[in-house]
């Protein structure tokens, strides 16, 4: 809880207390103003219009010379004005100092979240995020969706909810099939090292795809019923593709466990689609017996176009399980086997609908968690040429992003150190940067808008990007290193009389509220803002109010006390995106 938001609340509660109907008033409609210089806090009054039959404005005025005086006495705030229709606060500063620092740096501040009552109570969550399918190479693109639902994951735990994290992983399929043929057909021998086996098996997986689509229309035939063999040895679990299929599945499993080592990312389990058909039929089976799905021309599906959501096909006509057949049957084991109350799919954009339709079957199969089941879509990743697809080959490739990371830093910040710092220093800080960069970048955006990756922008340790924050933090590092003395909770913040350095407690009080508001909608990009802006605001504060050079020992205690807050959120607010950032750099 934000405490001066509350005393807003409290106050403007207690003005419509005489009302016959007093409207409700939820902390969350206090905002801060587009201007610092306007207040602290604002109180939209669109809210009460109806109830009081009065324009905006005028409740504004009524309202501010109605708590003038008690704003006046208050401990935590100084004075309110009209606005147009809002009511703008300040805060007592100082206060608010006091409020805010010492709880910062006894680490007090960070439990906050989780310690705050909840209404209604708090319920166990399941993140469904990654998904990658195997036999095809793990890129760039990949990484959004691991960076939204890791920091899922991180924020719902940081506000005190018990969050389940875990992958689905696509092991069975056509275009497995596709890139077993070739291997057995076409292919040369594949390499020995973990990360490029399981490139390679995606570079197969490419070669498959462009050889059909350019084969003359007979060959085209012979190559798909060679395909069909293939896939029906796969699912019969028997044969050599079978046991090809086991070997190399095994080395993109080993990659991706390589890949998510590199970033922090961990599951608490791991779901494989090859384990759903068998449960996925009996979904399917147990619907027939009560009436929820209908035979169609030898299929079975679920008539669902009374909600616009069409007919959705749950077993073909030869017996064979679908993309959602799947999805029914992982949600039920979610539902009775982990117990959860909610469940959130981190899934690409262009899945809306099949998830609209799974979502419908279960509420008509009767798991009531399915009005709680949510999908997350996010927009693609691009490339500044375009759009990336595995199946054209044009995409960017873990290792080579790895690789082309790892170079830039090094030449253009890390090298420099090189004789200073050991070699494990300096390759750690260059993993750390670039998993930053990555991670902020593809989380700073709303998951509903595209991005557009640039390794070299997003590298750049002035603007946006996760090479700034990590910059920021190893600036107060710095600053730490060489002030002998530990920060005092207890200095005198009556001190920090700076706008810079009011605007930065600022921030840093109202972070808790942010990460609040980032699990309600689901939006990481609403911490990634915050951490951005606390770094801006540090960056003027560093500028205006050396701590070394403060005038006073008072002074620069009070300063060191800001500065080592500021350093302690950003290192805790950035763990909320997966990031460790490095201690210098």
């Amino acid at each position: 809880m934000n405490l001066f938001t509350a005393a807003i609340v409290s106050l403007i509660r207690g003005q419509l207390a005489g009302l016959a109907s007093p409207p409700e008033i939820p902390e969350g409609l206090v905002e801060r103003p587009p201007d610092a210089a306007m207040g602290d806090y604002a109180f939209p009054c669109f809210v009460l219009a109806k109830a009081l039959r009065k324009a905006p404005p005028a409740i504004a005025q009524q309202l501010a010379a109605a708590l003038a005086a008690e704003v006046a006495a208050h401990p935590l705030l100084r004075s309110v004005e009209a606005a147009g229709p809002y009511l703008n606060f300040r805060v007592d500063p100082a206060e608010m100092a006091r409020r805010t620092l010492p709880a910062i740096l006894d680490g007090s501040y960070f439990r906050r979240n989780a310690e705050a009552p909840r209404e209604p109570p708090r319920e166990k969550v399941m993140v469904e995020y990654s998904q990658p399918n195997t036999h095809k190479a793990f890129h760039v693109g990949h990484m959004r969706n691991v960076a939204l639902g890791d920091a899922l994951v991180r924020i719902f735990r940081y506000n005190g909810i018990e969050a389940i994290a875990v992958n689905y992983i696509g092991d069975v399929g056509t275009h497995i099939a596709r890139c077993l043929w070739y291997i057995r057909h076409r292919a040369g021998e594949p390499p020995t090292e973990t990360q490029a086996r399981g490139e390679w098996l995606g570079e197969q997986y490419t070669a498959a795809t462009a050889l059909l689509e350019n084969a003359p229309e007979a060959g085209r035939a012979a190559y798909d019923r060679e395909i069909s063999a293939v896939l029906q040895q796969l699912e019969a679990r028997e044969g050599e593709a079978a046991e090809l299929w086991q070997e190399t599945r095994q080395w993109s499993l080993d990659t991706f466990e390589e890949i998510y080592g590199w970033l922090d990312a961990h599951f608490d389990h791991v779901f494989y689609e090859s384990e759903m058909d068998r449960p996925g039929k009996e979904i399917v089976a147990e619907g027939l017996e009560r009436g929820v799905f209908v035979r169609s021309a030898g299929a079975v599906g679920i008539d669902l176009e009374p909600e616009q959501l069409g007919f959705l096909l749950v077993l073909k006509g030869d017996g064979t399980t679908l993309y959602a057949t799947k999805d029914l049957a992982l949600a039920r084991i979610k539902f009775e086997r982990f117990g959860i109350g909610r469940s959130i799919y981190v899934v690409g954009a262009e899945q809306t609908l099949h998830f609209k339709q799974v979502f419908k079957t279960l509420e008509r199969l009767g798991f009531p968690q399915a009005e709680r089941s949510v999908h997350l879509p996010y927009g693609l990743v691009m490339l500044p040429e375009g759009k990336m697809s595995s199946r054209a080959g044009n995409v960017i490739l873990f290792s080579r992003l790895r690789r082309e990371m790892r170079a830039y830093l090094l030449t253009h910040y890390l090298e420099a150190h090189r004789g200073d710092w050991t070699d494990e220093e300096i390759e750690e800080t260059a993993r750390r940067i670039a998993v930053a960069a990555i991670r902020y970048g593809m989380a700073k955006q709303d998951p509903a808008k595209s991005i557009v990756f640039n390794l070299e922008d997003w590298l750049q340790t002035e603007g946006d990007t996760g090479t700034y924050l990590c910059y920021t933090y190893t600036r107060i590092c710095g600053v730490q290193r060489h002030v002998t003395e530990p920060p005092r909770p207890g200095a005198d913040f009556s001190l920090l009389g700076q706008p810079t350095e009011q605007a930065l407690i600022r921030e840093l009080h109202d972070f808790n509220r942010t990460v609040a508001r980032a699990e309600a909608n689901l939006r990481p990009n609403m911490v990634a803002g915050a951490l951005f802006q606390i770094c801006k605001e540090f960056s003027r504060t560093y500028e205006t109010s050396p701590v070394k050079q403060a005038p006073t020992p008072e002074l620069r205690d009070a300063r060191l006390a800001l500065f080592a807050a500021t350093g302690q959120l950003l290192k805790e607010g950035l763990a909320l995106l997966g990031i460790t950032p490095p201690e210098r750099m």
